[in-house]
């Protein structure tokens, strides 16, 4: 937890950006007014947007991305530890999915995984001491190991691998050249798990990331009220066959980068800085 004179020095000094348009926006049911379906956005990117018939398990809308892992051009991005975070007994500094996509010239990112932080918990700065709880892979260096997590992971030739189980071996992660650790596998060979616990059916922002392994298809999604339970059926719709969650919540974020067509560069979700990022570098479309 940062001290009060800590937190005030930030919000005075105008490192906490929270403009009140924002607010107003998160306040308002998000809707798919003037996104599309479905899109190209990228060579290998389509984009859609999903409006939630409202009900006990849902409202508002799913973003997803499907990713063809073999197209041209596309590259993978996990977030990698921070030196001078490290110096200080801490793995990352939180930052937001949208300042990432921009500095990294990404295509799409979303939020990773769980985390610890040093911030103010309503109130997480950009630039905060952090954690993260589950492992990520990021260029053949895993952030830590811990058994208790599935992991999503690439090898370079950016073919995905998801046991079933949790946990993964020396071998895996001697091949892993991304990855990242995530929970509730609740979405396997095409259907939602069943029986699923209660979790399931409870409505939140989520993240969830999901795969088709033998067609080479990540899929990225991020849902601003829904429960796991749909938010893993309209993937397994997508096509997606296996798929966890991430963070959800108030972490939940999904940005899309400069030269995407069809659709705005920007935040289309979440305003929360975060430890980790998986994200996804593309071609723009001829």
């Amino acid at each position: 937890m940062v001290s009060n004179l800590s937190w005030a020095s930030h919000f005075l000094s105008g490192v906490l950006v929270v403009p009140i348009a924002a607010l107003l926006a998160f306040s308002i049911a998000p809707t798919c007014s003037g996104r599309p379906a479905a899109a190209e956005i990228f060579e290998g990117i389509t984009y859609g947007c999903k409006q939630l018939e409202p009900s006990k398990e849902a409202s508002g809308v799913v973003h997803w991305v499907r990713i063809n892992l073999t197209a041209p051009g596309i590259a993978l991005y996990v977030t990698s530890q921070d030196p001078t975070a490290v110096s200080q007994g801490w793995q990352y500094r939180l930052r937001r999915v949208g300042e990432v996509v921009a500095r990294e010239r990404l295509a799409v990112a979303i939020n990773g995984t769980l985390f610890l932080t040093k911030s103010n918990r309503l109130l997480p700065m950009s630039g905060d001491l952090a954690n993260a709880k589950e492992p990520v892979v990021a260029d053949h260096t895993i952030s830590h190991v811990w058994g208790d997590t599935y992991l999503l992971w690439f090898d370079d030739q950016l073919t995905p691998h998801l046991r079933p189980s949790k946990g993964f071996s020396e071998a895996e992660l001697a091949m892993a050249k991304w990855g990242i650790g995530g929970q509730d596998l609740w979405l396997r060979d095409g259907k939602v798990s069943s029986p699923c616990d209660r979790r399931c059916y409870i409505p939140d922002a989520q993240t969830a990331v999901a795969v088709d392994l033998p067609r080479k298809l990540l899929f990225l999604a991020v849902g601003t009220h829904i429960s796991p339970n749909l938010m893993f059926q309209t993937l397994a719709d997508l096509g997606a066959r296996d798929g966890m969650l991430l963070d959800g919540g108030s972490s939940s974020s999904m940005a899309i980068g400069a030269g995407a067509s069809v659709v705005s560069p920007g935040a289309v979700y979440g305003w929360r800085p975060v430890a980790t990022q998986f994200g996804v570098r593309a071609e723009p479309l001829r």
